[in-house]
């Protein structure tokens, strides 16, 4: 069947509203080619291309360096657009044909003269799909900061950014060291709202310290930077050197799912029902994300801050209107905490609440009294995690259960308990528990139970070995001769459950891992990492393993964005045979990853003795 290359060019970064005539130009100028498997289309750090190659058959491996030490980035499939990087300048990451492959070369320089029509700037001319996890932050600054003193004044900052074309301008000191910065949103919320004068000195409404990045972080790094700060404007900063400022503008793409927007509106929220309304735009972010070609963990980093932004502004809210009601301020410190996928950061689609609520030991006959106080706020936290589409979890496992919003001795009570007697029960809770994070309130509390906790794990040999063990319940769906184990009747008939049987053994196995260290990570990618520089794992057993863990969770996450186009609530159940020809090897190949895994585990903590 032949190809329409004129709808296939809309493909491209920036040519989604391309008219008919600008279409049927792109596709004029491209060129067909066909390459055979193993092919080397890029290679990192030699000149790009002039082109962007549109898939049209076949696969191609995407490959570059990683600061967590990963080094695959992303599987590139039918309809998917390689961006080989700025045509002439070092390529920021390598490309092979894992198969014969069939597509279409487009010229950058067409794309840009057509897609110029359609309003895409200049910022983003030469950025592709996969610009925010290839490219560094040095690539995206423009030309030297904007610069003035602190005596300068307003109205003098104002015209040097209108002037120059840039939405801030860098306060420098008699030494020459950044002091401040001033955006043009401080010019409006700052000068013009409170009435200040223009003769204002710039120092004055300056916001300091300036926030800076290096220029070898990754472009997304620097996102998920604005989006954890709430902020819009980095300084680029190298051996203490100003050479430049990156803004969110020049990191995304597409403004209506722009987090570090949806970031500030979360901050800005002021009632339960504002919240309400900015919650559900988190899904457009993680679609946003997939396009952008994010891997699976970056996506889950950067919804968890998000969804940690969420957590923290409805507790505010709750708090604010507990005291209003007369319950006055919290008795004693507290922490909330995140357990589970969330806890890991692995969260991306909103699933069920799993939480917990700590508070400091209250002194002697006050014990009541901030059992009342938390577990009132935790049942109002429940309700309004609610709202926000967080359901109640089935197994009750969330801070509204007065079980799990307790006082410090309590919390390291329930942790003694389960490491003496690691019973079926314990092992569930400790499962769960042994994931948690602070996300809200106090974060000392939260964190002081998480050390104690890794600082007493390595030495709890039998529970560690259950905990082991536990991770061997579910072997890796792979059958005798290399085939998918799947369901043989019933609803998920053909189907097999990617959460249970290949996610949740990787993440259950290395939590052991990670205990009997004493990691401090909660991230499964981040204590393989770990656990690798503790020289449990080889480098190439650490790439491996999240090589796998990767494939897994991205082949999980299209499925469930799959299940929301089409209606359904998202699940986990993977009908291998809808899946593409390299997204089945790739999952072939994670899931002789897994059993892998689950012979070192078994070998490492010798669960063959454990009864």
């Amino acid at each position: 069947m032949a190809i329409d290359h004129t709808a296939l060019v809309t493909r491209l970064p920036g040519c989604a509203q391309l008219g008919e005539t600008a279409r049927e130009a792109l596709a004029a100028g491209s060129s067909p080619v066909q390459w055979p498997s193993g092919t080397r289309l890029v290679i990192e750090g030699e000149p790009a291309p002039d082109w962007y190659g549109i898939v049209e058959s076949g696969a191609i491996r995407i490959s570059g360096p990683d600061p967590g030490g990963r080094a695959h980035i992303a599987y590139l499939t039918r309809g998917d657009v390689l961006d080989p990087g700025s045509p002439g300048l070092p390529a920021p990451c390598s490309a092979v044909a894992t198969e014969a492959t069939r597509a279409l070369l487009v010229p950058q320089a067409l794309v840009a003269q057509h897609r110029s029509t359609v309003g895409v700037g200049a910022a983003t001319a030469n950025r592709g799909d996969l610009a925010l996890f290839v490219r560094r932050v040095r690539d995206l600054v423009k030309g030297a900061a904007v610069t003035c003193g602190p005596t300068v004044t307003v109205a003098e900052g104002a015209r040097l950014m209108t002037q120059r074309g840039v939405g801030s301008v860098i306060v420098v000191g008699e030494d020459g060291a950044a002091a401040g910065i001033v955006t043009d949103r401080d010019l409006r919320t700052r000068i013009v709202g409170p009435g200040l004068l223009s003769s204002t000195p710039i120092g004055r409404v300056m916001s300091s310290p300036v926030v800076g990045i290096g220029p070898d972080v990754l472009a997304f790094d620097a996102l998920l930077e604005m989006t954890r700060r709430g902020i819009r404007h980095l300084a680029v900063t190298a051996d203490g050197r100003l050479l430049g400022v990156v803004s969110s503008r020049d990191l995304v793409l597409l403004e209506g799912a722009q987090p570090v927007g949806l970031a500030r509106e979360i901050e800005a929220a002021r009632s339960e029902d504002g919240l309400a309304a900015l919650a559900p735009r988190i899904v457009p972010v993680v679609r946003w994300l997939v396009t952008c070609g994010a891997r699976a963990a970056e996506i889950g980093r950067l919804v968890a801050e998000l969804n940690d932004r969420l957590v923290r502004r409805a507790l505010d809210l709750v708090m604010s209107a507990t005291e209003a009601a007369g319950h006055g301020p919290p008795p004693v410190p507290f922490t909330c905490l995140a357990a589970g996928s969330e806890g890991r950061r692995e969260q991306t689609l909103k699933t069920d609440q799993d939480n917990g609520l700590v508070y400091r030991d209250p002194a002697v006959g006050q014990e009541r009294v901030a059992a009342a106080y938390f577990e009132h706020l935790a049942t109002r936290m429940g309700e309004v995690l609610g709202r926000l589409g967080f359901p109640p979890c089935a197994g009750g496992f969330m801070a509204s259960n007065p079980r799990w919003c307790q006082p410090e001795r309590v919390w390291r009570g329930y942790f003694e308990s389960w490491m003496e007697t690691p019973g079926p029960e314990a092992l569930v809770c400790a499962a769960l528990f042994c994931d948690l994070r602070p996300v809200a309130g106090s974060d000392e509390v939260g964190r002081a139970l998480w050390d104690w906790l890794c600082e007493q794990a390595p030495s709890r040999v039998l529970f560690v070995r259950h905990m082991a063990k536990s991770a061997l319940d579910r072997p890796a769906p792979l059958g005798l001769f290399g085939g998918f184990v799947v369901e043989r009747t019933g609803a998920h008939k053909h189907q097999l459950d990617l959460k249970a049987r290949g996610v949740f053994p990787v993440t259950q196995a290395v939590r052991a891992y990670a205990l009997s260290l004493g990691v401090r990570e909660t991230n499964t990618l981040d204590r393989i990492a770990a656990a690798g520089a503790r020289g449990l794992f080889n480098p190439s057993e650490v790439a491996e393993l999240s090589d796998a863990y990767e494939v897994m969770a991205r082949v999980r996450l299209a499925h469930q964005l799959a299940c929301l186009d089409a209606g359904r609530a998202p699940d986990n159940f993977i009908d291998p045979r809808t899946l593409g020809k390299a997204d089945r090897l790739l999952l072939k190949e994670a899931f002789k990853t897994i059993a892998w895994l689950q012979r070192h585990l078994e070998d490492r903590f010798q669960t063959t003795v454990v009864t």
